[in-house]
């Protein structure tokens, strides 16, 4: 397998996924030649609706004629493959680097235990003890060793998988490892994949919350769509999740899950603070009905293309004017067009 890794103070380090030649060096791909548009989908709350969100906008852009690359970030329990069956082609490590002890060298100084803000060295009945998974991986340990008693090695944390699920349409999947909690790192090495694939938009699926996962997921994001539901816990993340947004800098629009129609608090909010909700999708016994089954809501709902074509037209008012939000627009007219080879199923309102 290929590795890829990176150091906190080295963000854009180039991915080394691509499909290793016998003596296991990763070989070149080219890039785009355009930078894509980045959209994250992202909520603070869990179960809001994010990857509802996210699988049928990939379809929707893909069958309009837009290169799509759509990153499932929630890597500790990645669910988009349920719903896009993706041919896996790639499977890369992501690791990160630890410290290695060369106990004939160490001369006890303590520097690096000094050196760690984290607890992973300790000086402990006279030896270093070294504990990888408390180690975040920024080498100033090895930088502070006098002796050079201390080399890195590399531990794996999880992995990404690239697939192709249709013509258009790419599915990169990060997934930490059981017992493993460095996420962000995971999701920098998907995201990394995503960079490198030629597209006209890259499609965040964000983990919930507002903590380290759901930052590393939305950073540099062109825009943000912020998937919330009419409920007092919903409202309440929402806010957190919109603070997090404006640190960020990033334009922000709302996607109203299980609206049951009304204006309620969360429009209320959103009227206040100056947020443009962009769609409302209805609170409805069949859509539920639809995820159930890891069905697409696009191919069977006959309401559903409307939904997704405001979040579209949402889009192209929060994201920065340029060729790919240009050809985004251009869009339209096949947008329009259902993206399922059968027929439309009737549902209940």
């Amino acid at each position: 397998m290929c590795r890829s890794y990176g150091r906190w103070s080295e963000p854009c380090r180039p991915a080394t996924f691509a499909p290793c030649s016998p003596d296991g060096s990763a070989v070149a791909t080219n890039g785009p030649t355009l930078r894509p548009l980045t959209i994250a989908v992202a909520s603070g709350k869990g179960g809001t609706g994010k990857t509802l969100v996210a699988t049928n906008l990939a379809v929707m852009m893909a069958g309009a004629g837009l290169h799509v690359a759509l990153v499932d970030c929630d890597v500790e329990a990645p669910n988009d493959h349920l719903f896009l069956l993706a041919e896996k082609t790639v499977v890369a490590e992501s690791v990160v680097p630890v410290p290695l002890l060369d106990e004939q060298s160490c001369s006890l100084c303590g520097l690096c235990r000094d050196a760690c803000r984290y607890g992973a060295i300790r000086l402990l009945g006279g030896s270093i003890h070294v504990f990888p998974e408390l180690c975040h991986g920024c080498g100033q340990c090895v930088r502070e060793c006098p002796d050079g008693a201390l080399r890195e090695e590399y531990r794996r944390v999880g992995e990404v998988a690239r697939g192709s699920v249709r013509e258009g349409l790419e599915l990169v999947t990060g997934r930490l490892d059981i017992g493993e909690v460095k996420s962000p790192r995971v999701i920098e090495h998907a995201r990394r994949v995503a960079s490198d694939i030629a597209s006209d938009v890259i499609l965040v699926d964000a983990p919930p919350g507002v903590a380290c996962a759901a930052v590393a997921s939305t950073n540099g994001a062109d825009a943000l769509l912020l998937v919330t539901e009419p409920t007092v816990f919903g409202l309440h993340d929402l806010r957190l999740a919109v603070e997090l947004g404006r640190g960020l800098g990033a334009p922000m629009g709302i996607v109203i899950n299980r609206s049951e129609g009304a204006a309620g608090s969360t429009e209320r909010y959103c009227a206040t603070e100056g947020l443009a909700i962009v769609a409302r999708i209805p609170f409805e016994r069949r859509i539920a009905e639809l995820y159930s089954e890891g069905r697409l809501v696009l191919d069977a709902h006959p309401q559903a293309r409307q939904w997704f074509t405001d979040i579209r037209h949402g889009i192209e008012r929060l994201a920065s004017t340029g060729d790919v939000v240009e050809r985004l627009a251009s869009t339209g007219d096949a947008v329009g067009r259902s993206t399922s080879t059968g027929d439309v199923e009737e549902c209940g309102s």
